[in-house]
């Protein structure tokens, strides 16, 4: 005669493979947060490294700004194409329907505005559409703006 194990020991297993399948969960989350922060962490942050910087811009820009934003231009998806945004005065990318908040923002992207708004989009232009936490990092924000700053004509 055969034994059916009692409910401790079918509730060990369940809760054995309970954990096992959050552990590999856990790993998952812990693998794409790693991959997502690779385009966060440059080689060398030396802001005099011209062509590392627009480089390390440009792998910035693919992980977390294409996500919403074209670097061609005329192409606007969620976001507006950033082609050209440099020196673009604000809302003013044909074709893209902006917030009125950015409509009425009135100044020109500079290196300097591109700076600020980057840190926190929402602080910097209160109303703005753009739900983005920011890029805290100096480099990065220096690197994507030097590499918008190779989008133009």
């Amino acid at each position: 005669m055969t034994q059916t194990p009692d409910a401790s020991a079918r509730y060990s297993g369940w809760k054995r493979g309970l954990a096992l399948g959050l552990g590999a969960f856990a790993f998952s989350l812990v693998v794409a947060t790693g991959m997502m922060a690779k385009a966060q962490v440059p080689d060398e942050e030396d802001e005099n490294n011209k062509p590392a910087m627009i480089a390390h811009g440009h792998e910035v820009f693919n992980h977390i700004c294409a996500q919403c934003h074209s670097d061609k231009k005329g192409v606007n998806r969620v976001g507006p194409s950033l082609f050209g945004v440099v020196g673009r005065k604000a809302g003013t990318e044909p074709g893209f329907a902006y917030s009125e908040a950015m409509k009425n923002f009135g100044k020109v992207w500079t290196s300097d505005e591109l700076t600020h708004y980057l840190w926190d989009p929402q602080a910097w232009i209160p109303g703005v559409a753009m739900h983005f936490a920011g890029l805290k990092r100096k480099w990065n924000r220096h690197a994507v703006i030097a590499y918008l700053e190779t989008l133009h004509d």
